[in-house]
């Protein structure tokens, strides 16, 4: 596309109505004044000859950041990834599933419909993150623009220290909006000026990956070295959601990261995707692979200018878990930690967020929750990303013990099969009933024996009180399971002071109140994996009304940089250097894990049942940094990534890190995996054995038997999914056609404009 096509329709993209906003204030940009600025240096001098018309312009650029929740079906006139008919990243890996069919997840990615020309006007149909319709290229002009004319703003009004704060500012708007189109695509085109109308004729083709690469680290470290740009900001309470310098820098160890990782720094010098043209490679990799290290060490660089500028200037810190003296075992505390990573990520104020994004969006009961929630409920599944098997069984138990099936298998059965013996009968109704034969029992009354770290107990275990209709919950695992998942047993409410836990109890089994039919069916359902996602929507969050909900009246912000994820970052760089300290990359870990009240990562091989439930063979954390792993993709790896790369998705669930890391590691394995749920019956014990009571709980028998108290016993099974299959389910992950959907295919449209666009490969 010539380029005045491109930023004309982004400007006016913008004029017609910005539903975004970064930071608290309340934001109005004249439509005039931005339009006519791509071409009259009268309406530039307008609005850069009055201080607030200066500080408005910038903030009309923050008002299109990338806002990672879908929340509102806003057409052409808003960024394209917001709208929950295109969907979520998360959707396209192993650790969850969209059940529902009406996205693009399922319609162009699921289906392996998509094709470089498939981009309806609306966009709806296109990419999940559109090369042309995320208003990327007016936060890259427009903060040209900014840069380029801030000094002409009064002194009296702008004194030339909130002017420079305010350009380093712009640059960090303009990398990020680059970078995250960077990510999808590749090398591409860059601006390095406010482009105007009278240049029609020029052409800018795709930039290769290390120029693009170069080019965003600098700007960064422009704004890095201004001494007015603030390590945090001077009144948070006004001004969060501003970029900062720690979140600059926290945003350049982010690019190197992404940049040293296989996908773009192949250590063999070869492409991706076999064939790859001679003309393709330097859009997609770096060409030079004798400077495969150097590239590692650039991104451990970065990490520890952050850390040591983190160690001397403070002000950003984990939030951690206030535990009371009473609360003496693994169980009792960890609601707290529960509590401690939620307030970690959704509150606002947190001090371990170093950028966040918030939007105002649909939310008809003024209840700040923005739209992410009333498009997930059971009557409009439309957010339904639900956990997969593969997922929750990530999350060990709160003592650390990597969960297992069989071995929780063999505390439920009598017989050493991981499966119970199971008769199944029809009912007058015609329905099944399974009657289970086999299950530990108490050897004097006969009862289901409930062991610890059985299939019984895998979620939440406790007794009834007397007098009580409710177990006392208590949690059996990594308490971020819990944060990350909706799961059957589980408290809907969580208290944001004491930590207690309170409300109905989730009830996900075939047919009770929550999971319906759903995991059954499997079709446009909101628990159709027999799990539900709960990051971001926290309990109840769906319901307009519920004002016990944990969210209501809580604004929905889009954490895109924190400290966690540095941590984790950091722990790879210092495995990835040319010097490794392995010590120091658990320790950064080990920060993460503290904080819900996980033992150090070294203990997945010290201790021999923690190694053996992993199927792990080294026997020290320094042997697990070289101890190989072949993967299925022909790729090799090592224990120690393989649980770094777990530990990332149990913190950093639905926030797109599962997909970048699946990309930078060109991790087709997880592409081309077949997915699974949990299936779920309802027992009660009738003699000697135990029947399926399909029937909820809540609404049903709750109501009409007094005496019925919380169900306890399950017959569990691991489930296929079938609905909304994956046509690369199955697929050699080693082909080209599993391996070209790692980066997205440019529009052919702008191909076909000749300006020197190429084409990545396998989509031309």
């Amino acid at each position: 596309m010539k380029h005045n096509i491109l930023f004309r329709s982004a400007v006016a993209m913008l004029v017609a109505g910005a539903a975004m906003t970064a930071c608290t204030d309340n934001i109005a940009v004249g439509d005039a004044s931005l339009d006519k600025a791509t071409s009259s240096t009268a309406t530039i001098d307008s609005v850069f000859q009055n201080a607030e018309y200066t500080r408005q312009f910038l903030i009309g650029i923050y008002s299109k950041q990338y806002y990672g929740l879908p929340y509102a079906n806003g057409g052409a006139y808003m960024p394209h990834a917001g709208n929950p008919y295109t969907g979520k990243f998360d959707g396209l890996t192993d650790c969850w599933h969209q059940f529902w069919n009406g996205a693009a997840v399922y319609g162009q990615y699921y289906t392996g419909a998509m094709t470089a020309t498939t981009n309806r006007s609306d966009g709806l149909d296109g990419p999940l993150y559109s090369y042309d319709k995320e208003f990327q290229w007016y936060m890259i002009r427009a903060s040209h623009i900014f840069l380029e004319n801030v000094d002409r703003a009064p002194e009296v009004d702008m004194k030339s220290d909130e002017k420079n704060r305010l350009k380093a500012e712009a640059r960090c708007l303009m990398v990020s909006a680059f970078f995250e189109t960077f990510q999808h695509f590749g090398g591409i085109p860059i601006m390095d000026h406010a482009l105007t109308t009278d240049e029609v004729a020029n052409e800018t083709p795709r930039d290769s990956v290390e120029v693009c690469v170069d080019w965003m680290v600098n700007e960064l470290d422009k704004a890095i070295a201004d001494n007015d740009f603030p390590w945090i900001t001077s009144n948070p309470a006004t001004m969060n959601g501003r970029w900062t310098k720690a979140g600059a820098m926290a945003l350049k160890c982010k690019i190197l990261q992404f940049a040293a990782s296989p996908l773009l720094n192949p250590k063999d010098g070869q492409p991706y995707y076999s064939g790859a043209s001679e003309e393709q490679k330097p859009f997609i990799m770096y060409t030079d692979a004798s400077k495969y290290q150097e590239r590692w060490d650039r991104f451990a660089k970065a990490c520890d200018d952050f850390y040591n500028a983190l160690q001397a200037n403070g002000q950003y810190s984990m939030v951690l878990a206030n535990i009371p003296s009473s609360a003496t075992t693994a169980a009792k505390k960890a609601p707290y930690y529960r509590l401690a990573y939620r307030q970690g990520y959704f509150l606002n104020a947190s001090p371990e967020i170093l950028h966040s994004v918030r939007v105002y969006g649909n939310d008809p009961m003024s209840t700040a929750r923005y739209g992410w929630h009333e498009w997930y409920s059971k009557a409009v599944p439309r957010n339904a990303y639900c956990p997969t098997q593969e997922y929750v069984e990530k999350f060990s138990w709160n003592d650390g013990e990597p969960f297992n099936w069989t071995n929780a298998a063999k505390k439920t059965y009598k017989s050493s099969a991981t499966e119970p013996d199971v008769t199944v009968t029809k009912a007058d109704d015609g329905s099944e009933i399974y009657t289970v034969s086999n299950f530990v029992t108490n050897t004097i009354t006969g009862a289901i024996t409930r062991s610890p770290k059985s299939l019984h107990t895998m979620f939440v275990s406790g007794d009834v009180p007397a007098g009580g209709r409710q177990i006392t919950t208590s949690l059996t695992r990594d308490p971020r399971l819990y944060e990350e998942c909706i799961v059957n047993g589980l408290n809907m409410n969580l208290d944001w002071s004491t930590a207690s836990m309170t409300g109905d109890p989730w009830e996900l089994w075939y047919n009770g109140n929550d999971g319906g039919t759903g995991v059954l069916t499997q079709q446009n359902t909101m628990f159709g994996s027999g799990y539900g996602f709960n990051k971001y929507y926290l309990g109840t969050g769906v319901y307009s009304g519920d004002q016990n909900a944990d969210s209501y009246r809580y604004p929905t912000q889009w954490v895109a940089l924190s400290l966690p994820e540095f941590y984790l970052q950091y722990a790879e760089a210092l495995v990835m250097r040319s010097n490794p300290d392995v010590t120091k990359a658990a320790q950064m870990i080990n920060v993460v894990r503290s904080r819900v009240g996980l033992p150090g990562v070294e203990t997945m091989w010290t201790r021999s049942n923690f190694r053996s439930a992993k199927g792990y063979k080294a026997t020290t954390l320094a042997a697990a940094a070289t101890t190989p792993v072949t993967l299925e993709n022909g790729e090799t790896s090592t224990e120690f990534m393989e649980e770094l790369l777990d530990e990332r998705v149990r913190e950093l669930g639905l926030t797109n890190a599962r997909w970048f890391d699946m990309v930078r590691y060109k991790r087709t394995d997880w592409m081309t995996k077949q997915l699974h749920g949990l299936m779920q019956y309802r027992l009660i014990q009738k003699g000697s054995v135990f029947v399926s009571r399909n029937v909820a709980w809540i609404g049903a028998d709750h109501d009409n038997d007094p005496s019925s108290t919380q169900p306890l016993f399950f017959l569990n099974s691991i489930k296929t999914i079938t609905g909304n299959s994956r046509y690369l389910w199955n697929k050699d992950p080693k082909s080209n056609e599993v391996k070209k959907w790692l980066l997205d295919p440019l529009p052919q449209a702008e191909i076909n404009k000749h300006y020197g666009l190429v084409q990545n490969p396998g989509w031309e």
